[in-house]
């Protein structure tokens, strides 16, 4: 997407409330059809920074480009954006096809073209049979297909969505994530969609951009987020359980780079380039994920795990197919991830081992990963 122009430009937005800063100077660009996802904790400026997009906040200081429009203070019915909302906001006394007509009418379409793309809209929305229908008697699935119809027939370019699916049970969130996924691809729209789930941002977006006290902490695709977190808050942000974190101190022995706490040690001289060029003293953290912490007996082959560590179980999760295990390791409380059939119990000692290749370092001071 790098050599598309963007549809969406930011430049240095920030929004402050009686001198709280809510949104602290984001530069963005968004690509045309791509599905970016706002992904962060309540109160960490995604949905302030929807808001500016929409018109409905004004920015403190910076700019909104639409293409090459500056829309910064233009009001929210002149962006060509359209806004679905996590309470939908339809007239619940209009069936169906008022809810999806009523944009047109104010705006003065003929009656035919309205009539033509309301049908339009309700094709590709699977809405025809319940057209007539008032909203105050659809499923939740139908409301929302409703809301973003409403939207999507005045022909936005962007459609922006603050948490449209936070209403739902567990398993209709689920079909809808992906009928959202379906609905964008077919209509080739782009979208930046807000949500505090990380599941929902890391299965529907194409890149996640992911916020802290109003600053961007990472803005990857799913698959680099997860591989690569580029701070501490990220590392600890995403993943289910997340990462574990170890301070230790940073050794040379024998030409060779050590980390070490407390009579335990991880060889991690293959990232010495990158320990180098940081010009690291002393303290590094160290994380590794639940699923690369392994009992000795099911260490992959192969790979370059670390010296067995004897570890007490301290509490064992059981899950669909997996199980969480919560290890002590002298001072260290460490959650591990094995397969259901491994059979262990609370109380129990086990020799664990690391996979090296899996360790992720963080500066202790910026808490920025060390690249």
């Amino acid at each position: 997407m790098a050599d598309q122009v963007p549809i969406i430009r930011l430049r240095n937005l920030r929004k402050e409330f009686n001198g709280t800063i809510a949104v602290a100077g984001l530069d963005l660009d968004v690509t045309e059809g791509e599905f970016i996802c706002f992904l962060g904790p309540s109160g960490c400026g995604k949905t302030t920074t929807l808001r500016m997009i929409a018109g409905l906040e004004t920015p403190t200081v910076g700019e909104i480009y639409l293409r090459d429009r500056r829309i910064t203070h233009l009001p929210p019915q002149q962006r060509g954006i359209g806004f679905v909302f996590q309470n939908y906001a339809l007239f619940w006394h209009m069936t169906v096809y008022d809810n999806l007509a009523f944009g047109l009418k104010v705006r003065g379409v003929p009656p035919a073209e309205i009539d033509a793309r309301v049908k339009e809209i309700a094709q590709s929305l699977e809405l025809e049979t319940v057209l007539q229908t008032r909203a105050t008697r659809l499923d939740l699935s139908a409301m929302q297909r409703v809301a973003m119809g409403r939207t999507l027939i005045t022909q936005p370019q962007v459609l922006l969505l603050d948490e449209p699916l936070n209403n739902f049970r567990p398993g209709l969130r689920e079909n809808m994530r992906a009928e959202l996924k379906r609905l964008q691809l077919n209509l080739g729209r782009t979208m930046i969609y807000v949500t505090h789930d990380q599941e929902e941002a890391m299965t529907l977006g194409d890149r996640v951009l992911i916020m802290n006290l109003g600053r961007v902490e990472q803005l990857a695709s799913p698959r680099q987020i997860s591989q690569h977190p580029a701070s501490l808050f990220v590392a600890s942000f995403i993943g289910r359980p997340p990462m574990n974190f170890i301070e230790t101190q940073c050794r040379i022995e024998g030409g060779r780079i050590f980390l070490a706490h407390d009579g335990l040690r991880w060889d991690v001289t293959a990232q010495r380039e990158a320990i180098q060029a940081q010009a690291l003293q002393g303290r590094v953290i160290a994380g590794i994920g639940p699923a690369d912490i392994y009992p000795a007996a099911l260490a992959p082959k192969n790979a370059p795990v670390s010296e067995p560590l004897r570890a007490q179980v301290d509490l064992v999760q059981p899950l669909a197919r997996q199980k969480i295990v919560e290890l002590k390791i002298h001072d260290l409380a460490l959650k591990m991830i094995v397969p259901g059939t491994f059979k262990v119990r609370p109380g129990e000692w086990l020799d664990v081992v690391t996979d090296n290749s899996a360790l992720h370092l963080f500066d202790p001071v910026t808490e920025r990963a060390i690249a």
